[in-house]
């Protein structure tokens, strides 16, 4: 069964990526599963939102990054 939790951190480079992913290599339990994923700031800033209405605090300029 996989946990559909989402949990995000913003680094400041590529060091500090690398710097939490072996903190979390070091913390999965023997039988757990966890995906990790890079995303740079000018791919967020071209995300598009494909299911239903755009709400207005979902449009964030490629200036500006929120994350609640």
């Amino acid at each position: 069964m996989m946990q559909l939790s989402v949990y995000s951190r913003i680094c400041k480079g590529m060091a500090q990526v690398e710097k939490h992913a072996g903190r979390l290599k070091c913390l999965i339990p023997p039988r757990g599963s966890v995906r990790l994923m890079t995303v740079t700031e000018k791919q967020f800033a071209d995300m598009e939102i494909l299911v239903g209405e755009s709400k207005k605090q979902e449009k964030i300029g490629a200036k500006q990054l929120v994350m609640f």
